[in-house]
């Protein structure tokens, strides 16, 4: 593992050239962030609180040290936040209501010797995951609504309001498409082994669709779609509004 480490340093440098750096240095700040956010949990924090503090954090690294325009980036985080907060409070009931946190019986062997005694809160536990899961995506989607919307609104000054409109929603119909099939090869291949199991041992339709880890991933899968989708239209107001804004002053 260190020397394929090695190897992506050495590729993203030759790529990036010194901007690499930077961009090691963010992720590096990401993952500490993860870390910290394990063992605040473990320590008995609350976990929505630490998970949300958590994520401003992972959200301004992974904005601000990756993006150079100030008000492509500003718009991107507004928009990011804005999701977030929205991801929180639609997980919540849902995870609660699904009863699909913890852990599965497929885990049973593995953990037979240990103690579940955790003394933590399995659904905001769940929680944590799918929002701390969804902060990539949604940043990244964001950022490149917001930075192809800037540049139409700047090569085009005069657009009007629902052209602005029509023009983001074009920009992000192209980026949905590429981001709703990464979420949906990362489900498939985060859940193969699953289905594969679960197929040789002849369960049933029903018993697939109503098992814990299955339905897990498909919660998150699905939150994180909707996350994504939702970043159009905000992104677009956001952009529309600051254009609005600059158009009143020149006039």
């Amino acid at each position: 593992m260190l020397y394929l480490f090695a190897t992506f340093v050495v590729l993203l440098l030759l790529v990036t050239g010194t901007r690499g750096l930077k961009l090691l240095f963010g992720l590096g700040i990401n993952v500490i962030s993860v870390i910290a956010l394990l063992i605040l949990i473990a320590d008995g924090f609350n976990i929505l609180v630490t998970t949300v503090l958590i994520s401003v954090v992972i959200l301004i690294v992974a904005i601000y040290m990756n993006v150079e325009n100030g008000e492509t980036a500003n718009t991107a985080f507004q928009t990011s936040m804005l999701i977030m907060l929205f991801i929180l409070l639609i997980t919540i009931p849902l995870e609660y209501w699904a009863s699909a946190q913890g852990l599965g019986a497929e885990n049973q062997d593995e953990l037979e010797s240990f103690s579940l005694a955790a003394g933590i809160s399995f659904p905001r536990l769940a929680t944590a995951i799918i929002v701390i899961n969804s902060l990539g995506v949604i940043s990244e989607t964001s950022v490149a609504i917001t930075s192809g919307l800037n540049e139409i609104v700047l090569n085009k000054p005069t657009l009007t309001p629902k052209e602005i409109f029509d023009d983001g929603f074009s920009v992000g119909n192209k980026i949905l498409n590429t981001q709703t099939n990464t979420l949906l090869f990362n489900f498939f291949s985060a859940t193969f082994p699953l289905f594969f199991l679960i197929h040789s041992l002849g369960y049933k339709f029903t018993d697939i669709i109503n098992d814990k880890l299955v339905v897990a991933e498909v919660l998150t899968t699905l939150i994180c779609t909707i996350g994504v989708i939702l970043t159009v239209p905000i992104t677009t107001y956001l952009v529309y509004r600051k254009a609005s804004r600059k158009l009143k002053k020149i006039n």
